[in-house]
């Protein structure tokens, strides 16, 4: 999809005169750290700013609240910078859902499903394109919560600057860590990298390469049975949810997966068992109601 925004971005807009060139790589430069900008010479900040590429913002942001689905809008990032005009439905519809923004030039709409885990876009209708939607009552509270939880850090920030033991230089923001992955951890991030492009056959080989490199990695079992339930491994992914919830028996995932395989090996009454499970453990959780459904009305 995203190749597709960015054609149509590419085609719709006219060639940037030298002065919109010069006030995007302004643009640019001015987000660079100032002892890195010496590096980066004519050639390279004019291969940047030909990229076009495609700004993504998340209007109704993917959390466990909503079950990880998110509405996202696409713009182009040029659009400021070659003048493009206003986009009032976009803009409108973005202030409705508490993003405050100027939207310029055409703008795409989409709804995904992201846990990191995997990855995919939903169906989204013009008609749910309306400041009325609930999608975007969910997105404004969403954001109105955000705002009110950056207000409170930054007072609690403010006051315990100002307490006189911590002194002038006082600073209350934890130092950074870089985190290391294992062999292990990285072939499974190969695995979800391969997933979320549609390589199912490639994310399993990652996925097993990774629990050959460490038998015990959970998360690459889980996601394992992912892409063998997509392959129509029923009974692979089975083994796989067997021995994330022989570990961890409240997995979510882990139990709808192997509710799934059960299901497609016709053992509707133990997929039953699993998808009540899930939803016991997380009411909220939608696929677990719709699974719970599917198996009901069979």
């Amino acid at each position: 999809m995203l190749d597709r925004v960015k054609k149509h971005f590419k085609s719709q807009k006219p060639k940037k005169t030298p002065a919109q060139r010069a006030r995007q790589q302004a643009a640019l430069l001015a987000n660079v750290a100032e002892e890195q900008r010496g590096k980066l010479n004519a050639d390279i900040l004019d291969a940047a700013t030909e990229l076009g590429m495609v700004e993504n913002i998340a209007l109704l942001a993917n959390s466990t609240e909503n079950n990880f689905t998110g509405v996202n809008m696409y713009c182009d990032d040029e659009a400021v910078f070659v003048q493009a005009p206003l986009n009032p439905r976009a803009t409108d519809i973005a202030a409705c859902c508490g993003r405050a923004m100027e939207v310029r030039g055409d703008a795409f709409l989409a709804r995904v499903r992201d846990n990191e885990d995997e990855f995919e876009r939903l169906d989204f209708t013009l008609r749910e394109v309306s400041s009325s939607a609930p999608w975007v009552k969910e997105a404004a509270a969403q954001n109105e919560r955000k705002r009110n939880a950056e207000s409170a850090q930054a007072a609690f920030a403010r006051m315990q600057a100002a307490r006189p033991e911590n002194g002038a230089a006082a600073s209350t923001a934890p130092p950074a860590r870089v985190t290391e992955l294992t062999p292990a951890e990285a072939a499974k991030e190969e695995g979800n990298a391969a997933i979320k492009r549609g390589d199912v056959a490639q994310a399993e080989a990652h996925y097993s390469n990774a629990l050959r490199l460490d038998a015990g990695l959970t998360s690459a079992h889980n996601n394992r049975a992912l892409a063998r339930l997509r392959l129509g491994r029923w009974a692979d992914a089975e083994a796989d949810c067997d021995a994330v919830l022989a570990r961890e028996p409240r997995n979510v995932k882990a139990l709808l997966r192997r509710g799934a395989a059960w299901e497609k090996l016709g053992r509707a009454d133990e997929a039953l068992q699993d998808f009540r499970r899930a939803a016991e453990l997380e009411p909220q959780n939608l696929e677990a109601r719709h699974a719970i459904g599917g198996v009901l009305q069979e």
